[in-house]
């Protein structure tokens, strides 16, 4: 059986620590200890693929990981030499790109190992967990009449790493909670109390893959012959009156249907924008990019990929 070495965001339990379509290959799994860290362990050739959360359906996007795409793609010494008109041949893009999709559906657990939920005051969990479960956590505090504390820590996992360690406290371990994935539920041996507490059933996130070769094809391929393009570029005159809809209209000249459009600071200047857009991809998207030459000061195609099923499956519902 051949194996795929996998780098995620870590530690095991994440809700990256996921990888499809892999069911004829021994995955072998690197966590990482930040988003950048993923980045830097495709580019170094730790691994063969490289796991990135890259929006949420109900948080929307994860803006680490698009700024590190600019920082990747449209680096600042790049943009200045552009902008400058210097020779830019020295300046190299990676050579790795994202080459596919993967969507993680994102079900939280109560988990703990108290006896006694009314004397639960005390959660760990990721920042982003919070406004997802508000409605329990309100409950909680109403039906118990009492105020939760609530700890961030660095990943959902690390939440329930925490509780695993206060086991053997009678007291303490009464009194504390974390909410987390499934995973790191069995990971940590800890139990769960309470499941899918999220306020919006469906919450799913987004991941993008990123490699340097085709996903492997297996007999549970989740992927479809629709193909997206992630594409990012900076507009070259930016304080022209139109100059985005200048470009918008190369998209629609030639009959491509933008997914999304999302932007992030550029590094070049204040108030100056890198663009972020993802294209449906046909025929006709070279000549468009070649038309975009004059309208931005750079662009890059960051990935072309097939879209998954679990996008179309989403849609329908």
């Amino acid at each position: 059986m051949s194996t795929i070495k996998v780098a995620y965001l870590g530690p095991p339990g994440t809700y990256s620590h996921q990888f499809d379509n892999v069911e004829d290959y021994k995955v072998e799994y690197f966590p990482q200890p930040s988003i950048a860290s993923c980045f830097k362990a495709i580019d170094n050739n730790e691994c063969d693929y490289s796991l990135v959360p890259f929006e949420n359906s109900s948080n929307g996007q994860v803006v680490l990981s698009y700024d590190l795409f600019r920082d990747w793609y449209i680096n600042k010494e790049k943009l200045l030499a552009l902008s400058g008109g210097e020779n830019t041949q020295d300046i190299k893009t990676p050579d790795f790109s994202v080459i596919g999709e993967q969507f993680v559906s994102i079900n939280h657990n109560f988990i703990t190992f108290s006896s006694d939920l009314t004397k639960i005051n005390k959660i760990y969990s990721h920042p982003q967990v919070w406004s997802q479960c508000n409605m329990f956590l309100n409950q909680h505090e109403l039906d118990n009449s009492i105020k939760i504390q609530k700890i961030d820590t660095s990943s959902t996992s690390k939440a329930v790493e925490i509780v695993a360690k206060l086991r053997d406290d009678p007291v303490e371990r009464e009194q504390v909670a974390a909410i987390a994935s499934a995973t790191a539920s069995k990971i940590h041996n800890v139990p769960i109390q309470s499941t899918s507490i999220e306020d919006i059933k469906g919450n799913t996130t987004r991941f993008l893959v990123l490699g340097r070769t085709d996903l492997p094809k297996t007999g549970n391929d989740k992927t479809t012959k629709e193909r997206i393009s992630l594409l990012c570029f900076v507009i070259k005159k930016n304080d022209d009156f139109g100059s985005l809809c200048d470009i918008l209209e190369v998209f629609k000249k030639y009959d491509l249907n933008l997914q999304t459009i999302t932007t992030r600071p550029s590094v070049i200047s204040p108030w100056r924008y890198v663009f972020f857009v993802e294209v449906w991809e046909s025929e006709k998207l070279k000549d468009a990019l070649n038309s975009l030459d004059d309208l931005v000061l750079d662009y890059n195609v960051i990935g072309s990929f097939p879209r998954n099923q679990r996008f179309f499956d989403m849609i329908k519902k």
